[in-house]
């Protein structure tokens, strides 16, 4: 909780920053994907070995918040931030993300988007990593001055995160500690509903436009 509020201050101190560039609000749909866990044991007792194992997870939305910080003919910088929410699988997951985004023109309706960020990871089991680093490739269709559609594929990969179990090989031996490593790596499709908020500015003049026309 105490990340989701950093990630909202930036984005405010951006907003505020670039008052007179434009916002956008983004509703996503997750389709069902997979994550893969894997775990790396220390000092390997007998019965444990290294793993890598893939979990079904289902669909989930998510809500976005962007903001424009540089504007050009072709080039555009977005920052953003993403609260998604908990996907439903063997162990509940969500990630809470900050990013950057750099768009292209590929055409008057069309974008080329990438975003680079840093992710919050929300589960239900302590074993898991608390973050993880986001990539993703994606184009824009824009339908209206207000709406598009976006399609991403995004990755995420975390860090390893070191935890103690307790082995104990049989009722006659000693138990020890061992430790082990584990990190997640998601990747996921998804498809986005933009809206864009006009600014003041800029709604003033189509008005003007379509009295004039």
């Amino acid at each position: 909780m105490m990340q989701n509020s950093i990630y909202i201050f930036l984005i405010s101190c951006f907003s505020l920053l670039f008052s007179l560039s434009d916002s956008r609000l983004i509703t996503t749909w997750d389709m069902p994907s997979q994550y893969t866990l894997y775990t790396d044991y220390l000092d390997n007792s007998a019965s444990n070995i290294d793993s890598q194992v893939e979990y079904d997870i289902t669909s989930s939305l998510a809500f976005s918040y962007e903001h424009r910080i540089l504007d050009e003919e072709k080039f555009n910088f977005f920052i953003g931030s993403e609260i998604m929410l908990g996907k439903k699988s063997d162990i509940t997951l969500a990630f809470h993300s900050i990013y950057l985004m750099p768009s292209y023109k590929l055409s008057e309706s069309s974008d080329l988007l990438l975003r680079m960020g840093y992710s919050s990871l929300n589960s239900n089991n302590d074993f898991f990593p608390k973050s993880s680093y986001l990539l993703g490739l994606g184009s824009e269709i824009k339908m209206s001055d207000t709406w598009s559609v976006n399609f991403f594929n995004t990755l995420h990969q975390s860090n390893s995160i070191k935890n103690t179990i307790e082995v104990c090989p049989n009722p006659i031996e000693d138990c020890s500690e061992e430790s082990i490593y584990s990190k997640i790596k998601y990747n996921k499709f998804s498809v986005s509903l933009v809206y864009k908020l006009i600014k003041k500015e800029e709604n003033s003049s189509s008005r003007r436009r379509g009295r004039n026309s």
